[in-house]
């Protein structure tokens, strides 16, 4: 009775434990490379945050394990999938790829961020980079495989292959430090790592913010050319002028696009779970801005860190939003007239 129960559940929880044997492979591979690398070498790539900076495997200790929530949002994820793999109406509710690909952009997004603060070396730092563009990415095209309809053949053909073009971008930028443009906005420079890691990832967060405008407002194009745009220059910290003015204009472009080529509205219960979400990210987003080095908050010293908490809340907000995906009931056709 106690085989034939394990078996089921190793069954019916399949991906759970894969993912959990990966993990733990993972975790493995740290320790041994780690152990003659950069357990023992001097940092690479400061990350300019709070948190001193520790000898051995784990360089920035609060910073590093706060990125678990990101790991177990993931696994928490995969565990609440159905056991069966019947069809359903919402692709989010069904034991398929897309609650999958959800649960490991999130995990993902904690295990990049786990090598960044963890190692304090150049590809932990792309690692980090290409987990939050993995993740921020997949909402955008989910939405609008959802929209328009695209068959899972061709969202999966198309999201992995803008992914991997982003990742490689990213990766050969970050390790050239390519300059395109001298004084691009007065003093500050336009490099080419500046490409996927200021304008694709803050297009990505517009696009999704106004996404989720046209779903709550029915179409309304003044929430959806309004909602980025005051995200965009309220929750910028530091950014050049120009890179906010063209991410302005890009937002205002794709709402317009959105708006007159709407495809089909996408039905989704907001409350509560998209506006607990919501709240996490913006109360993370303050809180990121005093675990910076040199700010007034700062203490190096002390365990509590505040990009340690950054990362615990964007970590729930990851999950509140899943829940928020989860709740989507119908299709019907936009009134493009609105």
């Amino acid at each position: 009775m106690s085989n034939r129960f394990s078996s089921q559940l190793l069954e019916e929880k399949r991906e759970f434990f894969i993912s959990l044997a990966a993990l733990s492979l993972l975790a493995i591979m740290y320790a041994a490379f780690g152990a003659s690398r950069w357990a023992v070498e001097p940092i690479e790539s400061a990350t300019r945050f709070c948190e001193n900076i520790s000898d051995g495997l784990i360089k920035e200790p609060m910073n590093t394990l706060s990125n678990l929530t990101y790991v177990f949002v993931g696994l928490a994820i995969l565990w609440k999938m159905p056991t069966h793999h019947e069809k359903a109406a919402n692709p989010m509710l069904e034991r398929g790829m897309y609650p999958i690909l959800f649960a490991t952009g999130s995990m993902y997004i904690g295990i990049g961020s786990f090598a960044m603060h963890g190692t304090n070396t150049n590809w932990g730092t792309s690692m980090d980079w290409t987990g939050m563009l993995f993740f921020i990415s997949f909402p955008v095209y989910y939405n609008l495989s959802r929209q328009y309809g695209w068959s899972d053949r061709f969202f999966l053909g198309f999201f992995f292959t803008v992914f991997v073009f982003t990742a490689v971008l990213d990766t050969f930028a970050a390790n050239n430090n390519i300059v395109l443009i001298d004084n691009f906005s007065g003093t500050h420079k336009l490099r080419l790592s500046g490409i996927t890691r200021d304008y694709m990832w803050s297009l990505y967060i517009g696009v999704w913010i106004i996404q989720e405008a046209q779903n709550l407002t029915q179409n309304r194009l003044v929430w959806m050319v309004g909602l980025p745009l005051v995200a965009c220059v309220t929750l910028s910290v530091g950014a050049p002028f120009m890179q906010i003015a063209i991410l302005c204009v890009m937002f205002a472009v794709a709402a317009i696009v959105l708006h007159y080529r709407s495809g089909q509205h996408l039905a989704r219960q907001a409350t509560p779970s998209l506006w607990i979400g919501l709240v996490c990210y913006l109360v993370a987003n303050i809180v990121w801005r005093y675990g910076r080095d040199g700010e007034a908050a700062c203490n190096p010293d002390t365990l509590f860190q505040f990009h340690a908490m950054w990362h615990i809340l964007t970590g729930l907000s990851v999950y509140f939003f899943y829940l928020y995906f989860t709740t989507e009931s119908v299709l019907k056709e936009v009134d493009d007239e609105q």
